[in-house]
């Protein structure tokens, strides 16, 4: 009788622990633990990728320091990788927060962050692309203009088209971005060429003078294919001056430092680093570089107001 009493114990002890154990399973959801979603450059969700990281891998650039860079795309027909190459190794050299470039393709402009990085240098873009073309972009598609690279995150990029362009299409590309600390407006732009198109350049400055009004803290960079005291550009010095304080309207000559070469001895003040009067920036420091292309890199160090 004990051991039947004991058989009937231990069956219902089991019964319960069943009931128990089910009611458990039946309010606490199974839990699926899935392998990370991984990033295109690999790393996986919720870890910092060093693309956002403030990191130590990443090379330190000059915080206050733009430039602007004709990079001259008949330079590339032989060999346009070894061009990109150039456009990088002049990047480094001179390490700006901010550069516009000139005469460059959308597939080189990707190609030169590519390499920058490759090299621990980071940079954003904005592209600017006023044509295509794959006679001047070989190997590296058909969009062709002008680019903004930037050591910060560049925010609110515009691409627009001058309603002119001259021998060929010109425009400008701006951005938000962050210089010597401070939120700046950065526009990129390219004009039209030749010495007979200065009423097309007119135009063009007139359209870039609307695009730039509203805007307190903006720097215009790149180039304008036309000296200081060319009547097309005044309305420009009205607003604005240049980085370099030598040169301006009324006093072209020595020390203002010359930027093109061309067949003038010295060569000719085409590229700009505008400052608005009264604005955010001053200039500290002015550099002009010789290299490779048609056109000297300019820069400029500034200082906040």
């Amino acid at each position: 009788m004990c051991t039947a009493i004991a058989a009937a114990l231990a069956l219902l002890l089991s019964s319960v622990s069943a009931v128990e154990s089910g009611a458990c399973m039946a309010t606490t959801p199974a839990q699926v633990i899935a392998p990370p979603r991984t990033q295109v450059d690999g790393s996986a969700t919720g870890i910092s990728s060093p693309e956002w990281k403030s990191s130590p891998e990443w090379k330190a650039v000059f915080p206050n320091r733009v430039a602007s860079f004709n990079v001259c795309n008949p330079c590339r027909v032989s060999n346009p990788h070894y061009h990109v190459d150039q456009i990088v190794d002049q990047i480094v050299k001179y390490r700006p927060q901010v550069i516009a470039l000139e005469e460059i393709c959308v597939g080189e402009t990707q190609r030169v962050i590519s390499e920058l990085r490759a090299k621990g240098y980071r940079y954003y873009a904005a592209h600017g692309n006023t044509m295509n073309t794959r006679w001047n972009c070989y190997e590296f598609g058909s969009a062709y203009g002008n680019a903004i690279l930037s050591a910060a995150p560049l925010t609110n990029k515009v691409n627009r088209h001058y309603s002119q362009g001259g021998s060929e299409p010109r425009g400008y590309v701006a951005a938000d971005t962050t210089v010597s600390g401070r939120k700046v407006r950065v526009f990129a732009t390219h004009l039209a060429a030749q010495a007979g198109r200065a009423n097309v350049r007119k135009v063009q400055v007139g359209e870039l003078i609307a695009a730039v009004r509203a805007y307190p803290d903006v720097i215009v960079l790149g180039d304008f294919n036309t000296e200081p005291n060319a009547r097309e550009l005044s309305p420009m010095w009205s607003k604005f001056h240049d980085a370099d304080p030598a040169c301006g309207p009324t006093h072209y000559l020595f020390p203002c430092k010359m930027t093109e070469d061309s067949t003038r001895p010295g060569g000719k003040k085409y590229d700009y680093i505008f400052l608005r009067n009264g604005g955010a920036f001053s200039s500290s420091g002015v550099g002009v570089h010789e290299n490779f292309s048609d056109h000297k890199l300019i820069h400029a160090d500034l200082a906040t107001n």
